[in-house]
């Protein structure tokens, strides 16, 4: 445990703390109070361990005092020693908070310094959970801030997304084959076609490719799997829901893991069929 800072108020005619200071000088430095107005003055001071007090609870004054030391240090441990006499009072000041631990006196050293170190272990608990707990708040502010960054990115990529002439795409690798695990929104407005259906059926991806272009389509996404072929450019051709044909042309690449496997195939289709109808 840190050295305590003790502050010591004994004002009882039988000197209860003074007969125990050997053994609480080995919590910590000691400062003591003889009478009221030295314990006002020390009660004054906010930096204490804990407060040991052998005082008269039935004294107006003590207990001002110790009510005036509880409203600006209230986390400080205040450690009562009084007689058992006086025990209506002391446990009116536990339920009140105003004292956070009792002996009564005459009390043996060696218990009056094992309730003040258990004081001390509790403040020093929860000052660890207050720590805690702030440090908790903080990342919890963090992640915030961080969804808050996330969200907004996502918003910019879903516009960018949504109103870019191209279609975004990625393809996952099992066991060396590759189905569609996404599909960008413009899918539908380049193919009539709705963007579930590409990843639901492992065929309809493929069979959009027109039969003569298929083949040279089917090499290309092989060796994107492997893994000597890292990206590639594609031109070929795509059927819309209207059975016509629109040309493409499909950038493609390979995202591979630490072993070099493929996992993924990203790609992009941009519609040129403009370009032919110019020419």
């Amino acid at each position: 445990m840190p050295q305590a800072s003790l502050l010591c108020i004994d004002v009882l005619a039988e000197s209860a703390l003074r007969a125990a200071q050997d053994e609480l000088s080995r919590l910590g430095r000691l400062q003591w109070a003889a009478n009221q107005t030295e314990a006002a003055d020390g009660l004054r001071q906010t930096a204490w361990s804990a407060v040991v007090a052998a005082m008269d609870l039935s004294n107006p004054d003590a207990r001002a005092l110790l009510n005036d030391f509880r409203a600006h240090s209230p986390s400080t441990p205040v450690v009562l020693a009084a007689p058992p006499t006086d025990l209506a009072r002391v446990v009116d000041a536990l339920q009140s908070g105003l004292v956070t631990r009792y002996v009564a006196t005459p009390a043996e050293p060696e218990a009056l310094r094992a309730t003040v170190r258990e004081a001390l272990q509790a403040r020093a608990r929860q000052a660890d959970d207050t720590r805690a707990r702030a440090e908790l708040e903080r990342i919890h502010a963090e992640l915030d801030e961080r969804v808050r960054e996330l969200d907004e990115a996502n918003e910019l990529l879903e516009y960018w997304v949504e109103f870019s002439p191209a279609v975004l795409y990625s393809l996952s690798c099992e066991s060396g084959h590759l189905h569609p695990s996404y599909v960008g929104k413009n899918f539908l407005r380049l193919t009539g076609y709705e963007r579930t259906a590409a990843v639901v059926d492992a065929d309809f991806w493929p069979g959009l490719v027109h039969p003569a272009d298929l083949a040279r389509y089917r090499e290309t996404l092989l060796a994107l799997a492997g893994p000597e072929r890292g990206f590639a450019v594609l031109e070929y051709r795509v059927r819309h829901r209207d059975g016509s044909y629109l040309r493409v042309v499909d950038s493609l690449r390979a995202v591979r893991d630490g072993e070099g496997r493929t996992i993924e195939v990203v790609g992009a289709w941009l519609d040129v069929s403009a370009r032919d109808a110019g020419d």
